[in-house]
């Protein structure tokens, strides 16, 4: 064999290994879905099979436009959903719509509702998202600036960013509220998180450290960006072997708040902060702001028996609530701010929840009826 050929040869079988390794973690991801049985594009969301969503046929529909939504990084607040057009979900500007009553008595008064999944109405269509059953049963204008995993102080962003764009200077027909609490307990808890970071701080940062736009020169074609999928997955099972291993179990601390009363006490002052600045931005602009503290099925005595909650993140996020939450309550009282504590709205409610923190239509139906009582008193 000539030098030339066995040179091919090699050079051939390099380029082979790695295509191959490339190739590896798409494949081996897609691979496993098929052995568990759920291809990863046409799986389904076990929540719509909850008996709770009987009596409604788009759940299912839901569920797949909810799959199908995706995200874009902005700056100040972090990430925001894409314009999308469905049948369950739509979104214009960012913004979910929201289903106003088709005659408004002549108010001018607004809503303007602030928060996470919960707000925005993962788990419910266009109708049953709280903001909307809130504008259909008042004669309030509302607007749902909701979005997934938002903490406090993205919310605040977002409003900031908001006045600014559309130049508002005048909210004297305005009431904020901020529905706020899991999320802000949920990712600040976490170890890994900063003092005001967001759950998708450490993503973020790693994924711009490897970016091009951050490199120089021969920096950005580094072999780390070339072999970041494989990175990933070799990093993801050593992590599931870890976690699979009892003996390590003690060793991994995902949440801090509930071990650490310094940690939790931080949690619980930055949320009433951000409240109470922007309580007085709203306030100074002539609107009326009020803070609401979010139920979650760890907290209080809803029935969930039916989720079975009881994996073992189930039980650390119990503890990092039951730490962090009457923080906040004993933090508000010393606060010049409009608050409300919702956190027993879904007490004894046995076809509430669809998961840890998210509801039904029925859950949206309940809170409705008590936001109309409470911030209209």
């Amino acid at each position: 064999m000539s030098w030339i050929k066995v040179i091919s040869v090699n050079i051939f079988l390099t380029f082979a290994l790695l295509g191959l390794l490339l190739l590896t973690p798409p494949i081996a991801y897609y691979g496993y879905q098929l052995v568990k049985g759920a291809n990863p594009i046409t799986q389904k969301d076990f929540r719509a099979e909850l008996k709770l969503y009987d009596k409604y046929p788009w759940v299912h529909r839901h569920f797949q436009e909810f799959r199908d939504l995706s995200m874009t990084y902005y700056d100040y607040i972090t990430w925001r959903r894409d314009d999308y057009e469905g049948e369950t979900i739509n979104i214009r500007n960012g913004i979910r719509h929201t289903i106003n009553a088709d005659a408004i008595d002549g108010t001018q008064e607004e809503y303007w509702f602030f928060g996470g999944s919960t707000t925005w109405g993962a788990g419910v269509n266009d109708e049953y998202t709280y903001p909307s059953l809130f504008a259909q049963n008042t004669p309030y204008r509302v607007s749902n600036f909701g979005e997934a995993a938002y903490i406090a102080r993205q919310s605040a962003a977002f409003l900031l960013n908001y006045l600014v764009s559309n130049e508002i200077t005048d909210m004297s027909s305005v009431n904020v509220v901020f529905y706020s609490g899991v999320n802000d307990v949920s990712a600040r808890c976490r170890s890994e998180i900063s003092v005001l970071g967001t759950a998708r701080e450490d993503q973020i940062q790693t994924t711009l450290s490897q970016g091009s736009d951050f490199k120089y020169g021969f920096e950005r074609y580094g072999f780390e960006r070339t072999f970041s999928q494989l990175i990933d997955l070799l990093e993801g099972v050593i992590r599931r072997i870890s976690n699979s291993n009892p003996s390590n179990v003690n060793k991994i601390n995902v949440y801090s708040c509930a071990e650490n009363s310094n940690r939790a006490l931080e949690v619980a002052r930055t949320l009433v902060d951000t409240w109470h600045v922007t309580s007085d931005i709203v306030q100074s602009r002539g609107g009326k702001f009020t803070a609401i503290l979010q139920p979650v099925a760890f907290y209080g005595s809803p029935e969930t028996s039916y989720l079975k909650l009881t994996t073992q993140n189930d039980l650390d996020l119990t503890a990092q609530y039951n730490a962090v939450y009457p923080l906040i309550i004993e933090a508000v009282k010393n606060r010049n701010l409009d608050f409300l504590d919702l956190t027993n709205v879904y007490d004894g409610c046995s076809n509430c929840y669809i998961d840890f923190c998210h509801v039904g239509p029925q859950g949206h139906q309940i809170l409705t009826t008590r936001l109309i009582s409470d911030l209209n008193e």
